[in-house]
Order: structure tokens, then C-alpha cells, then sequence
């Protein structure tokens, strides 16, 4: 599932600018920053949030071969202080856990403990960018969803949700 929150009051302030400064939590290797880079001419992730091992050296080799800007990369979204980065992130990205949705796994939903979507609401509180960008399974819409719409709503996003396959999207 895919999820574009709008602001209610306008458009970024990067957006007519040459660059789109985004902040991804939850990175995994890097997959939502690469679309946006290939789909958004200017964008640039500016950090990263990711505690796996793996998916961060990931990242960071998709920066050392420059299919990714660098940026910092930081390891836990709980502890992750987003009031530094208001003003300076236009897009905020999230592929958070989708083990607590999916039909894969127990569907704990807010009860798992990789249920992150507090973590990503609170740094997008502190934020507030212009735009925010969420990925995750399609039983999300079922579970915990609407804990995410309406925490949106609540900060004053608009929301555009949709569902796509992977051939859809490339």
C-alpha cells in the first residue's frame, strides 16, 4: 500500500525549488528513496533511519556508488530526534514494519513489537514537512490503518491512498 499525505494549507517548500530534501525512516535499502530519485528529479534523501545491519550497509553502499546522495544514517527510530530537521525536510518517507499487518504474519497490529507507526508519527510531529510518503502490505488497510489516517488528519495532512503492484510501480 501506498499513502501520499498533503498538506492541507499548500505545497512544499521545496517544490518549486531544485531540490526535494527527504528524511527516510524505516529505509530498509533504500527502495522508496531510489523510486523518488528516479520519479522526482531533485530529490535527495538527506538521512536515514534504519536499525537493521544489512538493509544500512545497504544503504550505505548505494551511496558509495552514488545511486543514493549520502546522508547520515542513524539506527533506531525510537530515539530519533526530529525537531533538528524541521524546516530543512520537505518529505518525510516510511516503509515501516508490515509484520504486524500482514496476513503473513499474526496481525498483532499495535500490540507487535515492530510496530514503529508511533515512532514515524511522533518524528513527523516534530517535523511537520510539507509531505509525507508511506509504503507498506495491502492488509494494512484492514489493520492499523485508520490509527495512521486519522493520526495524519489530526496534523493536518490531506491523504491520498492507493493500492499497486509491483509491476505497476516498476
Amino acid at each position: 500500500m501506498h499513502d501520499l499525505a498533503l498538506p492541507s494549507s499548500g505545497r512544499a517548500s521545496g517544490a518549486g525549488d531544485a531540490c526535494l530534501f527527504g528524511l527516510s525512516l524505516c529505509s530498509g535499502a533504500g527502495g522508496l528513496d531510489l523510486g523518488l530519485t528516479i520519479a522526482i528529479p531533485g530529490y535527495r534523501a538527506v538521512g536515514h533511519v534504519e536499525r537493521e545491519t544489512y538493509a544500512a550497509a545497504t544503504l550505505v553502499a548505494r551511496m558509495e556508488d552514488a545511486s543514493l546522495d549520502q546522508a547520515v544514517v542513524w539506527d533506531d527510530v525510537a530515539s530519533f530526534d526530529g525537531r533538528p530537521w524541521r524546516g530543512a525536510v520537505d518529505i518525510i518517507t516510511a516503509g515501516y514494519p508490515c509484520q504486524p499487518f500482514s496476513v503473513a504474519g499474526k496481525r498483532r497490529g499495535a500490540d507487535d513489537p515492530r510496530h514503529l507507526w508511533p515512532h514515524v508519527a511522533r518524528i513527523i510531529g516534530e517535523i511537520k514537512p510539507p509531505f509525507v510518503f508511506l509504503e507498506n502490505v495491502a492488509h494494512h488497510l484492514r489493520l492499523g490503518f485508520p490509527e495512521v489516517a486519522s493520526g495524519l488528519v489530526g496534523m493536518g495532512y490531506r491523504l491520498a491512498a492507493g493500492l499497486f503492484t509491483a509491476a505497476e510501480v516498476g
